[in-house]
């Protein structure tokens, strides 16, 4: 499987905002969203994951954490700006984690992977 390294493949912006989209309604349902996390591909390694956007100047990845307490459930998911994101996710009522790679032309294309992982949730 090859993975792509050209860091203008997705805009990761856009990802964030899709994310602050969906957010209000996560939280209504219960969710707790974790604050994204971002990597700047310039920083040293192993390069600290940020809160704060403004600190990664050139971003590699764009992280988030959501949970639920009862029934217990948990997502993360980890995009990357070469166009890919890692997804690892347990499902209420399960003690199975999946995992799964998808790769994106477009970061609109992850609002429906959000939106699939949390219906799991």
């Amino acid at each position: 499987m090859d993975r792509r390294i050209d860091l203008s493949n997705l805009d990761l912006d856009r990802a964030a905002t899709l994310i602050a989209e969906r957010r209000p309604t996560w939280l209504a349902q219960g969710l707790t969203v974790h604050p994204p996390t971002w990597m700047d591909n310039d920083a040293e390694w192993p390069a600290p994951l940020l809160t704060d956007r403004a600190d990664a100047r050139r971003p590699m990845s764009l992280g988030l954490r959501i949970t639920r307490e009862d029934p217990y459930a948990e997502a993360m998911l980890v995009l990357y700006a070469g166009g890919w994101a890692d997804v690892d996710h347990i499902a209420a009522g399960s003690n199975d984690v999946a995992s799964e790679y998808v790769e994106f032309d477009d970061a609109d294309q992850f609002g429906p992977l959000l939106d699939r992982v949390v219906a799991a949730l």
